[in-house]
């Protein structure tokens, strides 16, 4: 379709990234794609949550690509200032790459590539359907009130993040916050105060990484009371009270920020910590006390730390079930705040199998139901703010896949339903047409196809809902994308040439559907 489709399919995300778009500040963005669709002949329909839909009422659509349009907005994209693009030649495999980012910003890639490539397409005049939703990153808030049907039974989501990745299958999630409050006590005199603050550690997509063994990875939250658990048990009078806690960022990340003010009966000394620094406080008005701990300037007050050390370590979080190296089914604490006798807690809960996800969010509130020392009677609220189901794989896949890799991906059996079994042939045919078509555009770029269910939230298992119940049924979802790496951070960055190759791929699937 184009001599140059990497070319173009830049140019346009250039242009999109000097339209402001982050989550909840949409309305250009939109415009801007209403207009484009308009301009290059397609019929539009929005819906009451900005979701936009392009198509062409004239044809029948062989397939719905969907991207999301909003981004997060971290450095300069949160300040609404222009971007400054730096490209980076990186040599590997013995070719030459070239990776696109922003100066000291998010890129926004996610998924402003996937965004372009369907405009690429558009400007192309393909015979699909264009569907772009709205505020994926705060919850997919437009895919799950989705109010435009398709008319295509193939769904090409493009957001996933690595080439040659074909991704069946995604975890659905749960949001869970909790309070209570306890008796609090006054710190006797002649205690000795005390910060500890994490450092370093790296934080982390909490499904993706949630299983990772690196040191700096763990949760901030857990490992501070680990440590400040083992430091004070070497000492005979080792009475703490916890004065403050804050810890963690975002809802969907591994805590690394963890700052604990506390008292100790006896002077504790520390070893040396790669992550964690501990500072004496010889004045309560110390300059170390920023506005969140104004608590502290009053009369301190708290409870024995053991009592919330003894309670986090009941909770299961981290990894819960798993099969060989996925991921199925895991609980993350992704904040905490203790001040003045209120103690807050929010969870994220993920897993790749309904069952799975539903035992996860029962045992969890059954674990914040259990009373605590000192709590006060009545003072617990327990809330599920979020909750999604899974994408669960529409088929079996194992012997396809066999027969691909033992004929290098080049087979016409896998064209005709009849090769498949009945139940699953739409979703087998679909998967093998885009294996194949993976196979042939990047096999000179020494890339194996695989295909992957991941421990992270994806739009699609929503969508196929929202369809269902419109009375839309046998929708087949994949979901492939460019590579992009450090996702949601300064350090964004997306292979350009990969784009030109989902193009590619994306062109020799259609012609095989």
């Amino acid at each position: 379709m184009s001599s140059n489709p990497t070319q173009e399919v830049l140019e346009i995300f250039y242009q999109l990234t000097t339209i402001p778009h982050g989550s909840k500040d949409t309305k250009q963005m939109l415009a801007f794609l209403q207009g484009f669709a308009k301009a290059h002949n397609y019929d539009v329909e929005i819906d009451t949550m900005n979701n936009l839909m392009a198509f062409k009422k004239s044809e029948i659509p062989q397939v719905c690509y969907q991207s999301h349009y909003d981004m997060v907005c971290v450095g300069v994209a949160a300040q609404n200032l222009p971007l400054k693009l730096i490209h980076n030649k990186k040599e590997y495999n013995n070719i030459t790459q070239t990776w696109l980012k922003a100066q000291n910003s998010s890129l926004g890639a996610d998924n402003g590539m996937g965004m372009a490539i369907m405009m690429y397409f558009m400007k192309k005049q393909v015979n699909a359907e264009f569907l772009f939703t709205n505020d994926e990153e705060i919850g997919m808030i437009g895919a799950k009130n989705l109010n435009i049907p398709i008319k295509s039974k193939i769904l090409i989501n493009l957001d996933s993040e690595v080439l040659g990745e074909i991704t069946v299958g995604c975890a659905g999630g749960f949001d869970v916050t909790y309070r209570t409050e306890f008796n609090i006590q006054k710190v006797p005199p002649n205690w000795h105060y005390y910060i500890l603050q994490s450092r370093n550690f790296a934080g982390g997509h909490s499904g993706l990484d949630i299983n990772n063994p690196a040191p700096n990875y763990q949760n901030a939250i857990l490992e501070s009371t680990k440590f400040l658990f083992n430091t004070a048990k070497n000492y005979k009078e080792s009475h703490i009270i916890l004065i403050n806690w804050q810890g963690g960022e975002k809802r969907n990340s591994i805590p690394l920020h963890s700052k604990l003010i506390f008292a100790s009966q006896e002077k504790l000394t520390f070893e040396a910590n790669d992550f964690f620094t501990i500072t004496e406080l010889k004045e309560r008005n110390n300059d170390l006390l920023d506005h969140t701990n104004e608590i502290f300037l009053k009369t301190p007050m708290g409870i024995d730390f053991r009592i919330l050390h003894d309670y986090l370590i009941t909770i299961p979080i981290g990894v819960l079930d798993s099969e060989k190296d996925l991921v199925l089914n895991s609980l993350s604490l992704s904040h905490i705040s203790f001040g003045n006798g209120i103690l807050s807690l929010a969870f994220m809960g993920r897993a790749n199998i309904k069952s799975l996800l539903d035992s996860n969010l029962e045992n969890l509130k059954t674990c914040l139901s259990q009373p605590i020392s000192m709590q006060k009677s009545n003072s617990t609220e327990i809330t599920v703010s979020e909750y999604y189901p899974p994408w669960e794989r529409q088929g079996d896949y194992d012997s396809l896949i066999q027969h691909l890799q033992a004929n290098n991906a080049e087979s016409e059996e896998i064209k005709t339903l009849a090769y498949y079994d009945d139940s699953q042939s739409n979703f087998q045919r679909t998967l093998a047409l885009m294996y194949q078509s993976i196979y042939q555009s990047v096999a000179a770029y020494n890339i194996q196809p695989s295909i992957v269910e991941l421990h992270a939230g994806l739009e699609c298992g929503i969508l196929l809902k929202r369809f269902k119940d419109m009375g839309l049924d046998n929708i087949v979802a994949l979901s492939i994308g460019p590579s992009i790496n450090a996702p949601h951070s300064i350090n964004e960055s997306v292979w350009v040439e990969s784009a030109g190759l989902i193009i590619e791929i994306l062109e020799s699937f259609m012609a095989k559907i």
